[in-house]
Order: structure tokens, then C-alpha cells, then sequence
């Protein structure tokens, strides 16, 4: 008589099926895929400007770029303020990236920022900050940026 050293089939599988479970469960909480929407616009610095890009309920309302941004009258960088109101009836982690051209269409710096901790809840606005670091010597050429607005 042979003695097997296998161990059952149910056995083996436990770790696989757990796993599965696990995936269907944080794929049940998780909320709405991402939707996205961008758009582009003359670029004007140091000047608040009014956008009129959406998804769904949640609108990137206003952007204002600091050029050259300074702290205590120090250069400090390039960044950008963006303003984000959550019209919808549900939690929206939100997502932002921002590309600037030349008046020949050549990009000339870009970037990107995100809710970091939490979401912004519904009917809030949040501010984020779009820094544009490492890539700058060109920004003084921007005439035009694209933006995106992403939403979970």
C-alpha cells in the first residue's frame, strides 16, 4: 500500500480562494470606474482663470498659474491652484494633470497632482496644487495648456 505525501486538492486551493474573494470584495467597494474629461486653453499667467471642464457633477471650476510662484518674496517655482467642486452626491477622488505649449504646439512643461488623503466630499471644493518642477527652462514660452480632469 502506498502512502501519499500530497496534501488534498481542498487544501492546496484554500490560499488561491481566499485570494479571489479578496479581489471580488475590494472590486465591490470600489467606487465607479474613473471617468475622464480634458480641454484646452489660452494660458494666461499669474490671472485667475474660469474652465468649464467637468465629469459628471464634479467641475474643475477655476485656474490660476503663479509665474514664477514665490514665498516671502523669494522665487520658489512654477505652480498652479486649481479648484474642484464636487456637485455629485458621492465621495470623488480626483485626479489633475496639466501640459503647457508654445505657440508652435511643443510642450514646454507639465504636471500632475492628485487627493493625496481622502476624497472630496460632496458639495466641498478643494484646491489642489499642480507643481511644475524639474522641467522649466521653457515655461516662460507657455501660450496654451491642456487640462485633465479625472474622477473615481
Amino acid at each position: 500500500m502506498r502512502i501519499s505525501t500530497r496534501r488534498p486538492v481542498v487544501r492546496r486551493f484554500r490560499p488561491v480562494a481566499a485570494a479571489l474573494l479578496c479581489l471580488a470584495l475590494l472590486r465591490a467597494a470600489a467606487p465607479a470606474d474613473a471617468g475622464t474629461n480634458s480641454g484646452r486653453y489660452r494660458f494666461e499667467g499669474n490671472v485667475r482663470m474660469t474652465l468649464d471642464l467637468a465629469v459628471e457633477d464634479i467641475r474643475a471650476d477655476e485656474i490660476r498659474f503663479e509665474w514664477p510662484s514665490t514665498i516671502l518674496g523669494i522665487k520658489s517655482g512654477y505652480k498652479a491652484g486649481v479648484k474642484v467642486t464636487n456637485g455629485s452626491t458621492r465621495q470623488a477622488s480626483v485626479g489633475i494633470a496639466v501640459a503647457l505649449y508654445d505657440a508652435d504646439f511643443k510642450l514646454v512643461g507639465a504636471g500632475t497632482t492628485a487627493t493625496k488623503v481622502g476624497t472630496v466630499s460632496p458639495g466641498d471644493t478643494a484646491e489642489f496644487t499642480v507643481n511644475f518642477d524639474n522641467v522649466t527652462a521653457r515655461l516662460g514660452a507657455a501660450t496654451q495648456f491642456h487640462i485633465a480632469l479625472e474622477t473615481r
